[in-house]
């Protein structure tokens, strides 16, 4: 037996030395797999964010698309149904035919979406058109002619894309029947829309350079396409796999595939067009949606590289330095993030959190609220009281604005001087309200002498600014909101809790209903 002080024996050293390096080696090799892990994990999770916001993107665009066409559609429609009730009631004599000349003229000036205006009689020949001196030609060839006068419905019938046989344009014809009075047929009245209508409307969508918006009819038929060329017109969607499998069981959906017109991978969205037999589909390219993904996704990669090398090299010293500089490291992030006389977060710590929970609020789609609070004539408090009394106020509000947050994602700072700033994550006006005032009803309860104050005792006012953020909006406007709300509480008389209702507004505050202020 060992007495106290005799050296260990070689053997137990070489245990010791031999465990060692088996520990080492385990905890860098559980280091490396638990990095490479999370790597994965961010990779993939950065993949999903970003497929997810450019599948948000595309959705809300096709629905914007897919309105913008019925409402076209619908002007058009109104049109023609007017020139129908007068070539019906009115007849097409000379006469006639000079007012409805003018009315479609009038027509043609008022709707940019419309090219030209026909009435086209049971022969096929044009009988009149809103274009003065052009030659009226025969359509009797036409397809929307021959459905007309095979079908005895009165719906609208939309065409092909086909060439003007005026001035050789692209055209879209929209057509109805004209009966006689004893029901039979009469003709077709017939507006046509300019290719380049669409064209100019997509062209101001901004979907990347490889992007695709398609408008095409319900059969799968392409009217009119960006980026356009003049062989994909007539083209058919019908083999696409969304229109196969998706379209038959929901009007409106999502897929990422290869598009059947040029092959380009693309994160589409498809939406039919209500009250037409119409559809529009909208496709961001996978490489672009993707490209600034892939780009961080190597910086990962050669962060985790970077890492293990690390890891190995310094292994060893790391396990003998690790006790010293995990307290270090608690020590130093006290003295960086918490504020020395409240104990609240510092205002370096504030302004971290805010930035990281702004960026994770844009991605999300949540709402963030902030509260501005203010000790009420606190510069006369210490002028009376001395500033040692006025440390103390300072810690008791501190305390009951600690006291009055209950999750882990709210944070509290002191923000300067005798203004302290709390952070909601993910928390609507009533609740921000709710958070404000129990903080100044506990801060009243302190009922902590002052004189210079107009209640006689050390109070707070409190400005509210909340909203859900956006890539286009910045963090100043939300403070600005709350500071907004802070000066209005002081001027009411202090001690109150002010919600803001004017700030920089987000796409979702414009839709929102509005805020009632309760105070």
């Amino acid at each position: 037996m060992l007495s106290v002080g005799t050296p260990p024996s070689r053997s137990r050293q070489g245990f010791r030395q031999l465990s060692l390096r088996h520990g080492l080696l385990a905890f860098m090799v559980v280091v490396c797999l638990l990095a490479i892990l999370a790597t994965a994990k961010e990779i993939w999770s950065n993949r999903a964010t970003d497929v997810h916001a450019s599948t948000l993107q595309t959705t809300n665009l096709v629905q914007s698309l897919s309105q913008q066409a019925t409402d076209s559609f619908q002007t058009i429609d109104g049109v023609l149904i007017d020139l129908v009730d007068r070539a019906q009631t009115d007849g097409t004599g000379p006469k006639q035919r000079r007012r409805l000349q003018d009315l479609m003229v009038e027509h043609i000036a008022q709707l940019r979406v419309l090219h030209n205006l026909f009435i086209v009689d049971a022969a096929g020949n044009g009988v009149v058109n809103a274009i003065p001196g052009l030659k009226n030609a025969n359509y009797r060839d036409r397809p929307y002619f021959i459905y007309h006068r095979t079908h005895a419905d009165r719906t609208t019938h939309i065409g092909h894309t086909v060439r003007s046989r005026t001035d050789g344009s692209w055209i879209i014809t929209v057509t109805r029947r004209v009966n006689h009075r004893d029901g039979s047929f009469a003709g077709v009245a017939m507006a046509t829309i300019s290719g380049n209508y669409f064209l100019h409307l997509y062209e101001q969508v901004d979907i990347g350079r490889l992007g695709s918006i398609t408008l095409a009819l319900a059969d799968g038929t392409v009217l009119m396409r960006k980026p356009f060329e003049k062989a994909n017109i007539g083209k058919s969607l019908a083999k696409a796999s969304f229109f196969r499998l998706m379209l038959p069981r929901s009007p409106v959906g999502s897929y990422q595939n290869r598009s059947v017109i040029d092959g380009v991978s693309r994160l589409f969205a498809y939406q039919r067009v209500s009250q037409y037999p119409l559809l529009v589909v909208v496709g961001v390219a996978e490489d672009e949606a993707l490209a600034a993904w892939r780009i961080q996704t190597l910086i990962n990669l050669a962060e985790l590289v970077g890492m293990i090398a690390i890891v190995g090299i310094l292994g060893r010293y790391l396990a003998r330095q690790i006790d010293k500089r995990e307290a270090a490291e608690a020590q130093l992030e006290r003295l960086v993030l918490i504020d020395g006389l409240t104990g609240l977060g510092n205002r370096y710590q504030f302004d971290a959190v805010f930035d990281r929970e702004w960026r994770r609020a844009v991605r999300a789609g949540t709402s963030l609220a902030f509260l501005m609070i203010d000790a009420d004539a606190f510069k006369g408090y210490n002028d009376h009281y001395g500033h040692q009394a006025g440390d103390g106020v300072l810690k008791s509000i501190a305390g009951c604005i600690a006291a009055a947050l209950g999750r882990p994602g709210d944070l509290a700072a002191r923000y300067g001087g005798e203004e302290f700033a709390v952070f909601l994550p993910d928390t609507d006006a009533a609740g921000a309200f709710a958070v404000g005032e129990a903080i100044r009803r506990a801060v009243l309860a302190l009922n902590i002498a002052h004189a210079g104050n107009v209640r006689g005792t050390v109070t707070v006012s409190i400005g509210i600014g909340r909203m859900s953020p956006t890539g286009a909006t910045s963090p100043f406007s939300l403070v600005k909101a709350a500071d907004a709300a802070l000066y209005e509480a002081k001027r009411k008389g202090r001690n109150r809790t002010e919600l803001a209702t004017r700030f920089v507004p987000t796409l979702a505050e414009l839709i929102a209903e509005p805020i009632a202020t309760a105070v």
